[in-house]
């Protein structure tokens, strides 16, 4: 049984869930930008893209499949999952 004054940090599966099919749903997108452009720059942009949200998957799999105390189970990994390295465009 766990203490009442615990703080649960976890990512809950509902949020899970909804995360995973965010980020399918971006690699879905992006890949049929891939397909859509004849552009070879835009095409590995897009590959780029859509292989940094598949990683981003692969991460909340293994947040979400391990011990509960691990880093990466910590609801802040989220944050991590949607941010791209882009350098500014001027």
């Amino acid at each position: 049984m766990k203490n009442v004054d615990e703080l649960e940090e976890g990512i809950t599966d509902a949020m899970a869930k909804t995360t995973a099919l965010v980020v399918k749903r971006k690699v879905i997108q992006n890949g049929k930008k891939v397909r859509q452009t004849d552009d070879l720059g835009l095409k590995l942009d897009y590959l780029s893209i859509q292989l940094s949200s598949i990683a981003s998957l692969t991460l909340l799999a293994i947040a979400v499949s391990g011990d509960e105390k691990s880093l990466l189970s910590k609801a802040a990994v989220v944050a991590g999952l949607f941010t791209e390295d882009y350098p500014d465009d001027k």
